[in-house]
């Protein structure tokens, strides 16, 4: 074969891809994984961990995970369910009395109050302001402003603003995008009776050797914290937020927002799920919560999470999963599970398949196209596996 119609292989490409992505100023750089059944395809650490020292992007950078907490929180609460101490379809309230007798922006009183359920797969009317249609509730989430301010404010502020503002929606009716993971991180807070953080770090992150991950950047990992380009103002205000929520003691553990992790340690979290909820010896969940997890929550009226991962999925307990053959911004078979973070990290994962994929860098800007981008190219890797 002549050289020059050689078909580059999936590492060159992956190389490739990272070349463009820097040279782009998508990100300064980039931790890369993808493996299929215990076996590394590709890892790789390019470009620089912070533009302003120049220093080197190394395998072991810490990262702001932000929305890539969910899935995290949404495991530890269905560890609680599998223990009796939790229950999908019980009411919020039961655990959370301040959000009690929540009403609907009409004022009356919604059908049933959000589950734990709800909570996982973001039908409680929790929104986001942007996920918000109503103009009338979307000025006031916005005057509210939870969104900026959550990583300063204490669990009862947090929980004060939410009872003072309407539902989004009648909770289970519709998927939309917004504080459900931190109020199911309060939850677990009150069934377990310690911080979110300190219930993580028991649960899930000692056992799978997690060991850098947690809701503040320790002094020594400072050097190792992975900063995007100065004029990515977004992702360094959603940073600096957190940054201050830190300097204050963060009073707020953001179940939906607020880890910082690894790529290694992201991966061990992900090996577990696509090994069957087994990993580093033991088991987390059973088979039957993982097909649950796995399966898709929303009825067949209901949109799903279209606007963040394009047609085609659903959404399980935790993650967006991929609902059959058809329309679909990236390649991806039925079954394959999602989630991502604003600040420019995303995981793919699939159990039946037993592989996933993980992309850490620092980039608010442009991160739907990189993810999806990434998604392309390790697919080169996965079919050549």
């Amino acid at each position: 074969m002549n050289p020059s119609n050689r078909r580059p292989g999936g590492a060159e490409l992956l190389d490739a891809f990272l070349e463009w992505q820097i040279a782009a100023r998508h990100y300064p750089g980039a931790v890369v994984h993808v493996e299929r059944d215990g076996k590394v395809l590709a890892s790789r650490a390019a470009g620089v961990i912070d533009p302003e020292t120049g220093a080197p992007m190394s395998e072991n950078a810490v990262f702001r995970i932000a929305s890539m907490t969910k899935p995290i929180v949404s495991t530890l609460a269905l560890m609680l369910v599998e223990q009796g101490r939790l229950a999908l379809d019980e009411p919020v309230e039961r655990w959370l009395p301040e959000l009690a007798g929540l009403k609907l922006a009409s004022g009356k009183a919604p059908a049933r109050q959000p589950t734990v359920r709800d909570l996982m797969r973001h039908t409680s009317g929790f929104a986001y302001v942007g996920e918000i249609r109503d103009p009338a509730l979307r000025a006031a989430a916005a005057k509210a402003d939870l969104d900026g301010k959550l990583p300063t404010l204490t669990p009862a502020e947090v929980l004060a603003t939410l009872a003072a503002l309407p539902l989004a929606c009648e909770p289970g009716t519709q998927f939309l995008y917004g504080f459900s993971t931190d109020v199911l991180g309060l939850v677990v807070e009150r069934v377990t009776g310690a911080r979110l953080g300190d219930a993580l770090r028991e649960a899930l992150f000692d056992p799978l050797g997690m060991n850098d991950t947690g809701f503040s950047v320790p002094e020594a990992a400072a050097g190792r914290f992975a900063r995007a380009h100065a004029e990515d103002r977004l992702w360094h205000g959603f940073s600096d937020k957190y940054a201050l929520g830190q300097r204050m003691g963060t009073p707020m553990q953001s179940g939906g927002g607020g880890l910082v992790s690894t790529v290694a340690d992201y991966a061990r979290f992900a090996r577990m799920l696509v090994g069957g909820g087994q990993a580093a010896g033991r088991r987390f969940l059973s088979e039957a919560t993982l097909q649950q997890m796995f399966a898709n929550q929303l009825d067949a009226l209901n949109p799903g999470p279209v606007g963040f991962t394009g047609p085609g999925f659903g959404f399980g307990l935790g993650l967006a999963v991929r609902l059959d053959w058809g329309a679909s911004a990236t390649p991806s078979t039925a079954g394959e599970l999602t989630w991502f973070g604003i600040c420019g990290t995303v995981v793919w994962l699939h159990p039946r398949e037993r592989w996933f994929a993980l992309q850490f860098g620092a980039n608010m800007r442009s991160r739907m196209l990189s993810r999806m981008e990434f998604r392309r190219t390790a697919q080169f890797l996965l079919d050549e596996s």
